[in-house]
């Protein structure tokens, strides 16, 4: 057995740098554990990190580009892949990917407990598991209530899951029910109550007694004909106000500014923010393309939404459950947008009846509850075996 080397922690996350979902999960974990936890090392670790740094880049310049000018594409490879078994060759290939590195930042950090956020390194870990080079409990975080074969591993010791329609295909997959947990999808403290400053109608220049609509494409801005909406809205007189977010998609932000000189109504353009718990409590609709982490930001702060082009896949997915629970509308294009967006300030009780859809599957402790499960595994882990049990070939 290994002993530990390095600065050690007790718990280590792996994530991934697709998107901004998986980091913000990861985030919202590490703060909760530190605050039951407060002596407690916790780190995060971009899984691409461990690979080549060409390959890596290659990864996340197709990925993106994927995402946005192919979307077809996408939804083949995701839909070729949905059911492929743990033992599939495709799985063993993946097995292999950044194992060694994998394997030698556990070495240097000796944790009590590993979680994983994004499904990749979580395969490779039960690998690593199933050969006996670790023995460290594994936890998975499952951040959309899509249903992806590339989550699903033999040796992953529970799943934090965020809505029991998740666990149910699980155990349909032969998922022991004794390592489910539903807690929703943890999301940072500030979604676990009201935290808006009163100054902030003034500080973006907004009006409180107006309707509110607030536009999000996730951390890249990726919302489909987002120019053409906020066009056309501006050019409207009606008693409503725009806040969009647009992540780092720096174009797009310069060209809503543009519109925003000439609109009728209060328009506040930003870039990427930390505060969208706050931007949400102000807001009356959500337009968004239905990520994981947004639509359960969403759903903890009761604000509903307007599903515009999901990506195919996992948003796909998320929307249907959103509309099975009633708590989002969704539109086929732009002007359906428009005209739903309208239909919700003449009639307020269609955002009424969402919002209190939304009551049973809202969980703003999420966080709270995974961080509990998570000390719990590693303190069983500790008090089972005195030191990690580290095997390197």
């Amino acid at each position: 057995m290994a002993s530990r080397t390095g600065t050690g922690c007790d718990v280590l996350i792996f994530s991934a740098s697709y998107g901004a979902g998986h980091y913000q999960v990861s985030n919202a974990l590490a703060t909760a554990i530190k605050q039951q936890r407060p002596d407690w090392n916790v780190e995060i670790c971009d899984f691409l990190n461990l690979m080549n740094p060409v390959f890596k880049q290659t990864l996340l310049f197709g990925y993106h580009q994927v995402i946005k000018h192919f979307s077809t594409g996408y939804k083949w490879f995701y839909e070729a892949t949905r059911h492929l078994p743990p033992d599939s060759r495709w799985q063993r290939m993946l097995n292999q990917m950044g194992k060694q590195k994998l394997l030698k930042a556990i070495y240097h950090r000796s944790p009590s407990v590993i979680v994983c956020t994004f499904p990749h390194p979580a395969g490779v870990l039960s690998y690593l598991k199933s050969r006996g080079y670790i023995n460290i409990p594994l936890i998975t975080v499952i951040t959309d209530v899509a249903f992806h074969s590339q989550w699903i591993h033999p040796c992953v010791d529970a799943y934090i899951l965020a809505a029991d329609v998740v666990a149910k295909y699980l155990k349909r997959k032969g998922i022991p029910p004794s390592r489910l947990y539903v807690t929703g999808l943890p999301l940072r403290q500030e979604f676990m109550a009201p935290c808006h400053d009163p100054s902030i109608w003034e500080r973006y220049g907004l009006k409180q007694d107006l309707f509110t609509l607030l536009m999000m494409g996730g951390g890249c801005g990726l919302l489909s004909d987002t120019e053409y909406i906020c066009e056309t809205l501006a050019k409207l007189d009606l008693p409503m106000q725009i806040i969009a977010v647009t992540g780092t998609n720096y174009a797009l932000a310069k060209k809503l500014k543009d519109i925003s000189q000439h609109s009728k109504m209060p328009f506040c353009v930003l870039g990427y923010v930390d505060n969208v718990a706050e931007l949400m409590e102000i807001s009356h609709l959500l337009l968004t393309k239905a990520g994981g982490v947004t639509i359960f930001e969403a759903l903890a702060k009761k604000l509903p939404m307007l599903i515009y082009k999901p990506l195919p896949g996992h948003e796909q997915t998320n929307v249907r459950f959103l509309l099975r629970y009633k708590v989002a509308m969704q539109a086929n294009d732009a002007d359906e947008v428009i005209k739903t967006i309208i239909d919700c300030i003449n009639d307020p009780s269609i955002l009424k009846s969402m919002a209190q859809a939304m009551e049973p599957i809202s969980k703003p402790f999420a966080a709270r509850d995974a961080a509990h499960i998570i000390v719990q595994m590693a303190e069983n882990y500790r008090n089972a075996s005195q030191q990690p049990e580290l095997f390197i070939s």
